[in-house]
Order: structure tokens, then C-alpha cells, then sequence
């Protein structure tokens, strides 16, 4: 099952908005969350141009992380009937170096030089990894070709004398791509075949998540409490006769706290108890914070004091 937006990406959203920004790991956290978002828009870019190319019965898989034997992770894997296509998504800008000896990427902007990864060999690994995927599961293999992406149009590519030149591209090209290799590559499965391999896929997606207050060295007590006003954003809102009122601009919310304990969830690998919620809620008894958890629809497990409380969109990632 795939969420609508990365699980990892939402972890970071909501630490951000839960720890201060006097916290010393606060601008670790605001890199990690601007490097997701640009990863995030880089391959939502993508999408656009993908949409352009004109070949019928063309399948279009976004952010698709599998496992076997390890996990891997495709940016865009586009199913054709005759062919397949992996794209690697670089948002990079600068002027981007591509070195054929070291396999590494080179990019210079305002004079600073920095190295990365060879994409090219990224991809070619993911294709590595979903070719035997395949044929772990029964997939009929297909001619899969391998390209790296650049969809800032501020990125100007350097590729002289680089042998694979052919393979890196700007995201306006794509659809000429496509639908070159499908003038190549005739139909030699059917569209019901095809479909199929996409919900297997999709069925099978393995989304990452992590421990990241574990990761971060954050602490609990380190995050603000209180739930905030959805209007003025400050807190903490009070629970007065069934509803949340704001004490500074009088907002009155019934479901106010729905969305801040989402966030909980994200925070605590989907395992929050009652005392969790009611620490944050600021709410003296820790029973009416799991009467307000199970009417949000948070499902329980475990018994007595230690049963904890899943929210039911998260519970296929962890």
C-alpha cells in the first residue's frame, strides 16, 4: 500500500512544527524535511512530462520501494506493453560534471564545487534489484532501459566526452523517450497483463519509515505540549464541555486535536498510550484522552496498562 505522501517526509512535517527552533537538532531536521520536499517535487515534476508522451497503455508508477533481500527504491517506473523504463530523479542545480573515470557526479554553484553519486550507476542497481524481483516473482522480463533525470531547468549539464550521454536527460525529453522506444518495442503482453504487474506492484510497496525521535537523539519532553489553535496556531487550546476552545482568539473546535495526534502516531512509530496523549493534550486524565483517541478511530491493542493506540492509516506502515 502506498500513502498519498511519503510516510518519512510527513515524520519530518510534524517534528518540525512540535520542536522548538531553539533545539540544537532543529536545523538537522529542517535539512532532512527540505531534502525530502525537493525529492518529493523533483519527482512530481516529472509527472507532468510523463503525461505528454503519447503511447497508449502506458502505466506510470511513482516512489516505488520494494524488497528483496534488501529494499530498493524507483523514482518512476513506467510499464510499458513492450518495454519498461526506470527514471532516477536528480533536482539538482548548477552546473552538474559527469566524470566517466570516477563515476561521479560533480556540481558547481556560486563557485562552491560538491560531489555526488553517479546516478547512472543508481539506476542501473535498481534495475538490478527489480530484475530479480521479477524473477522471484514469476514477472515476464521486458527490455528495461535505465535513465537519470534532471527537472531543475536551472541544472545545465556538462557531458562532454562522457560515453553514456544518451542515458542523462532533462525532464523535456522524456516524452520523445517514450515514445521512440514504443515505436521500437511493439506489444508482447496485453493491457489486462499489464495492469496486473501494477497492482502486484503497487500491492507489494514497502514504505520507510523510521524511529526518528530515536534517530535524532530527540527526547520527548523536548517537544512543545499543548494542542494548537487551528486558527492563531498558538497554545493550548482547553477542553471545555466536549469541544477545544482557544483562550486567546476564543476558536472553538471539535476535532481539533485529530491532526495532532496524527502527529503523535508519526512521532511514536504508531504506538501511543493514553498517558502519551494526555502528556500532550495537557489533559489531567489519561481515560479521556483514549476516549477522544477511539472516537478519532485510533484502533487498540494490547490490554490494561499496556495497551497501546494505532491510528488506522498508518497501521500498514509499521
Amino acid at each position: 500500500m502506498k500513502p498519498d505522501s511519503p510516510i518519512l517526509w510527513q515524520q519530518y512535517r510534524a517534528l518540525l512544527e512540535l520542536l522548538p527552533e531553539q533545539h540544537p537538532e532543529y536545523p538537522n531536521i529542517i535539512n532532512q524535511f527540505r531534502r525530502q520536499e525537493a525529492g518529493q517535487a523533483g519527482e512530481d515534476n516529472l509527472a507532468y512530462y510523463l503525461d505528454q508522451a503519447q503511447v497508449p497503455s502506458l502505466t506510470c508508477i511513482k516512489r516505488l520501494r520494494l524488497e528483496h533481500h534488501s529494499a530498493f527504491q524507483l523514482d518512476w517506473l513506467v510499464l510499458g506493453l513492450g518495454f519498461r523504463v526506470i527514471f532516477e530523479v536528480k533536482s539538482h542545480t548548477g552546473e552538474i560534471y559527469f566524470d566517466a573515470k570516477s563515476h561521479q557526479l560533480t556540481r558547481i554553484i556560486d563557485g562552491i564545487k560538491e560531489g555526488f553519486d553517479d546516478p547512472l550507476l543508481q539506476v542501473d542497481r535498481q534495475y538490478a534489484n527489480l530484475r530479480a524481483y521479477f524473477i522471484a516473482h514469476n514477472i515476464d522480463q521486458l527490455p528495461t532501459y535505465r535513465f537519470a533525470v534532471f527537472v531543475n531547468p536551472n541544472a545545465i549539464l556538462r557531458l562532454h566526452d562522457y560515453p553514456e550521454y544518451q542515458r542523462v536527460l532533462t525532464s523535456q525529453r522524456v516524452p520523445a523517450i517514450l515514445e521512440n522506444l514504443a515505436e521500437k518495442h511493439p506489444p508482447v503482453i496485453s493491457e489486462e497483463a499489464n495492469q496486473q504487474i501494477e497492482q502486484f506492484l503497487v500491492e507489494n510497496h514497502r514504505e520507510r519509515a523510521i524511529s526518528i525521535l530515536e534517530k535524532h537523539a530527540i527526547l520527548w519532553d523536548d517537544l512543545h505540549k499543548g494542542l494548537p489553535c487551528p486558527s492563531c496556531n498558538k497554545r493550548s487550546m482547553r477542553r471545555e464541555r466536549m469541544r477545544w476552545q482557544c483562550p486567546f482568539c476564543r476558536t472553538r473546535s471539535t476535532d481539533a486535536h485529530h491532526k495532532f495526534l496524527y502527529q503523535i502516531a508519526l512521532l511514536s512509530n504508531n504506538r501511543v498510550t493514553k498517558q502519551l496523549a494526555s502528556h500532550f493534550l495537557c489533559m489531567k486524565s489519561p481515560d479521556a484522552a483514549r476516549k477522544l483517541m477511539v472516537r478519532a478511530g485510533f484502533i487498540k491493542e494490547g490490554a490494561n496498562k499496556n495497551a497501546i493506540y494505532k491510528h488506522p492509516k498508518l497501521i500498514p506502515f509499521y
